[in-house]
């Protein structure tokens, strides 16, 4: 049974996947490391953990590695552990470049070792409510709202935060793109802190995101249109409904819609799908930990991450148009 890990990286994120692997049912937490020598004891006193000296003494420790640094290093640690046989989850974006992403594509295929990408909305109790109502979307409406953190600005926010968005919008849209439009604003960064984008796929299907890490409030709301409903999903509030249309009933006690001369009136039906009080980093954690025992497949892959890529890159270069 593999489930010895070693934390690499104990800023904002490490600190959260530290707390969890300790509680962690499963993974066993061999210990930690920091570039910070000083952070690193004292998480490891305060836990009652292993301080790693180096990289190559936390590889010597453990089965996996998780990689919870800042984008620019991703590449080089995921790389060293790889070449030494350690499965690897790390936290998105995978890289800085496709260049990279895709070199470790072809290493991890040549180890054939299991490589997760931290796409944690995917696992977001809300989103995961809402997807048996969002096949086929006609439209799709996102914005996400952030006050402003110095973490992540070393990259635009289309790499820092949009990319969940992204993620999540090629997850439910099952079409290639066939055109993109985008803007954005440098307002306190080097790149981008603003970001519009939308995304026209082959099948009809558009998609409009709005990104904004200098806002006053946080905001993540993800809003689907099909044939048939509305679905509004509160990814950060954990809330979802879903509208449904359907020709009104006599008596009805839902909202109904007068329509045009001619056609039936419709109503719209609300329901609220259960949502599970689960914790989305905590959840993927564990599904890796099945993905390297039990064979099943991942959710997140190699792959996954390079299309997202790809298209994060097509966006800043449409915004520098």
């Amino acid at each position: 049974m593999t489930n010895r890990i070693a934390l690499i990286g104990l800023g904002y994120l490490g600190k959260i996947h530290l707390k969890l692997l300790n509680e962690h049912a499963d993974w066993q937490l061999a210990g930690i490391y920091d570039s910070n020598k000083q952070l690193t004891r004292d998480l490891a006193e305060q836990y009652n953990l292993k301080a790693f000296q180096s990289l190559e003494e936390a590889f010597e420790n453990a089965d996996v590695v998780d990689i919870a640094t800042p984008c620019n290093t991703h590449f080089e640690i995921a790389k060293q552990a790889i070449m030494q046989g350690r499965h690897v989850f790390t936290e998105n974006p995978v890289t800085s470049t496709l260049n990279e992403a895709k070199q470790l594509q072809l290493l991890i295929n040549e180890a054939g070792i299991c490589f997760e990408v931290g796409s944690v909305e995917r696992f977001n109790p809300a989103f995961i409510s809402a997807a048996p109502f969002v096949s086929n979307p006609r439209f799709i409406e996102i914005h996400r709202l952030a006050s402003y953190n110095s973490r992540g600005t070393d990259v635009s926010v289309v790499l820092d935060l949009m990319m969940h968005d992204l993620d999540l919008v090629l997850n439910i849209v099952k079409s290639n793109v066939r055109r993109i439009s985008a803007n954005g604003a440098t307002l306190v960064s080097r790149s981008a802190d603003i970001a519009n984008a939308r995304i026209e796929f082959d099948n009809g299907c558009v998609a409009n995101i709005t990104t904004n890490r200098m806002a006053l409030k946080n905001t993540r709301k993800f809003r689907v249109f099909t044939e048939s409903n509305f679905v509004t999903v509160n990814l950060l509030d954990k809330v979802t409904q879903v509208a449904t249309l359907k020709n009104s009933g006599l008596n009805s006690k839902n909202m109904v819609i007068d329509s045009p001369p001619g056609m039936p009136k419709k109503e719209l039906v609300f329901e609220h799908p259960i949502i599970l009080p689960t914790n989305a980093i905590n959840e993927q954690l564990s599904a890796f930990y099945k993905v390297i025992n039990s064979g099943k497949s991942m959710r997140s892959s190699i792959a996954d991450s390079i299309k997202v890529l790809e298209l994060a890159f097509e966006i800043e270069s449409r915004m520098g148009a």
